[in-house]
């Protein structure tokens, strides 16, 4: 009879939990990458579409996980932004309009040292509506006595009484005034305010002659008897508000009409909106969009510096990049250049 030699119980339990080790290595790698935080992105709904369109090609072509991505309007973002520093708060905001002073305090009394706007490109605020329905041809001043909260009459303030379009100029269509728009807490609706209604408002000869406090106090305030409606932060949603009413139009960013062909948009003061008339600014409403980043982030998010350098790339916000398919307005090279590096001065990896 043939005889085998013993293998000792130690020397096989260690060659058994080797073999577990070497088969389990693969999945405990994937685990290690699910486990890695994701970066987190607050802010502009004008740039939601377009962020989340880079967030999952990054998540697809690197190791890390997709970035989340969060509506939260202009505003509201820099709020969460400059909460504070730290795996709970967010690590970039994006942004339709610069931090105001008073957002630039909060981030400081928060720890967060102030964060460089970073660039992406260049939007458009519209009024948009239905394909099929009737053409706009708008001014700012149509737009300011429409959705204004008082407005002059004989001379006098007064409570706004215009409840079609028609009433305000013979040349615009003889339906209700109906307006979706964002909320406060969104860039847009900031641009609403200080780009449209304040403008027109300062220019009206009627207001001129009205005492510089009573115009401070009238002139960015909209009226709430139900003609202007907040449609939320999604673009999406307010976008779909239109398609489904031809006789409303709304207040949204320019991005929208490359999202949905099944809307257009009015001229304003003669100019149709367009990336030419946004990029020569020729168009009245035209704004820069941004990206703020968290610096003391980069040492604690994995991944961060190399989504701002992906977010930065020519193949994203270069005239035949990605992003522009998508609405955004390209810099010039020597700005988006210039963009890359101050972005680099804030934090490895870019």
């Amino acid at each position: 009879m043939m005889s085998f030699p013993v293998v000792p119980r130690s020397l096989m339990s260690a060659a058994i939990c080797l073999s577990a080790v070497l088969t389990l290595m693969p999945q405990a790698a994937r685990a290690d990458d699910l486990r890695i935080p994701a970066i987190r992105i607050v802010g502009s709904s004008s740039l939601y579409t377009m962020t989340t369109d880079v967030a999952e090609r990054f998540g697809k072509g690197t190791r890390y996980p997709a970035p989340v991505v969060e509506s939260t309007g202009t505003g509201g973002g820099f709020k969460l932004f400059c909460a504070g520093v730290g795996s709970d708060t967010p690590d970039v905001a994006m942004a339709s309009r610069p931090m105001t002073g008073a957002e630039e305090r909060r981030c400081a009394e928060n720890g967060v040292e102030l964060p460089e706007a970073l660039p992406l490109g260049t939007g458009g605020v519209i009024v948009a509506m239905a394909a099929e329905a009737p053409s706009y041809p708008l001014s700012l001043r149509h737009l300011w006595l429409a959705l204004a909260a008082k407005v002059p009459v004989d001379g006098r303030l007064v409570a706004n009484p215009y409840r079609t379009w028609r009433q305000i100029d013979p040349a615009l269509p003889d339906l209700p005034i109906q307006v979706y728009g964002p909320p406060p807490t969104s860039g847009t609706h900031d641009a609403l305010l200080g780009m449209i209604l304040d403008v027109a408002c300062h220019e009206d000869p009627a207001m001129a002659a009205q005492p510089l406090k009573e115009r401070l106090a009238t002139c960015e305030k909209l009226r709430e008897d139900g003609v202007y409606i907040h449609a939320g932060e999604s673009d999406e949603m307010l976008s779909r508000r239109l398609l489904s009413n031809p006789k409303a139009v709304g207040i949204i960013g320019y991005q929208v009409l490359d999202q949905h062909r099944g809307l257009k948009a009015a001229t304003l003061n003669g100019i149709t909106p367009t990336a030419a008339t946004l990029s020569d600014r020729s168009y009245p409403l035209v704004r820069t969009l941004y990206l703020y980043v968290k610096g003391a982030h980069f040492s604690r998010t994995p991944g961060l510096g190399r989504f701002v350098s992906t977010y930065l790339s020519d193949p994203m916000i270069g005239p035949e990049g990605r992003l522009p398919e998508l609405g955004l307005v390209p810099l010039a090279a020597t700005a988006r250049q210039a963009a890359v590096q101050r972005a680099r001065a804030l934090g490895p990896g870019i």
